[in-house]
């Protein structure tokens, strides 16, 4: 029963950061959200920041899942390359917000990121690029992928125009090939 109500806080928190952005983001609203009382959220997160920590810990999980699937699929390298193509279920904005929400806990006086948050976040784009690194023994290739698919990512969540799918593929297989 307490991880069904961790999990709908969390899907609460996502939802509103997808729909709203950070701003959007009180205790009561997730409450609310996550049809809990603010009590309820209170013992499972003590604070807002604790909510953002566990979102956080909970993304990197879901990384870790998906890109073992994505490599069981099609290989690290390519793996790694469609993991950073958008999909219809994409949340744009959920991980806007989510980066923009870490960049939020910065301290006023040093100019210092929440550290916790901060490292939550290097595991999750480490989850996602470490199977490929691992794959790929060329490291000026891996860093190209890297590169490709970050740039994928970002212009997904910035929304640039996409990509033509028959570019897209061909930058794709001339990547992976001799990987």
């Amino acid at each position: 029963m307490a991880t069904d109500t961790r999990e709908r806080i969390l899907r609460a928190l996502r939802d509103i950061l997808a729909r709203s952005g950070n701003s959007s983001v009180t205790l009561e609203a997730v409450a609310a959200e996550a049809g809990v009382s603010k009590g309820g959220l209170l013992y499972h997160f003590p604070s807002k920041s604790a909510m953002y920590l566990g979102l956080l810990g909970s993304v990197r999980d879901s990384v870790t899942a998906e890109m073992s699937d994505a490599v069981t699929r099609s290989g690290a390298a390519r793996g790694f390359l469609e993991y950073s193509e958008p999909t219809e279920d994409d949340e744009a904005g959920f991980f806007t917000s989510l980066i923009a929400a870490v960049r939020t806990g910065q301290n006023a006086e040093t100019g210092e990121f929440d550290a916790e948050a901060a490292a939550l976040l290097a595991d999750i784009f480490r989850a996602w690029e470490e199977p490929m690194r691992a794959a790929v023994i060329d490291p000026v290739r891996a860093e190209n992928i890297r590169l490709v698919g970050f740039g994928l990512y970002f212009a997904a969540l910035t929304g640039l125009p996409p990509v033509d799918p028959a570019v897209l593929a061909a930058l794709f297989d001339r990547l992976v090939t001799f990987v």
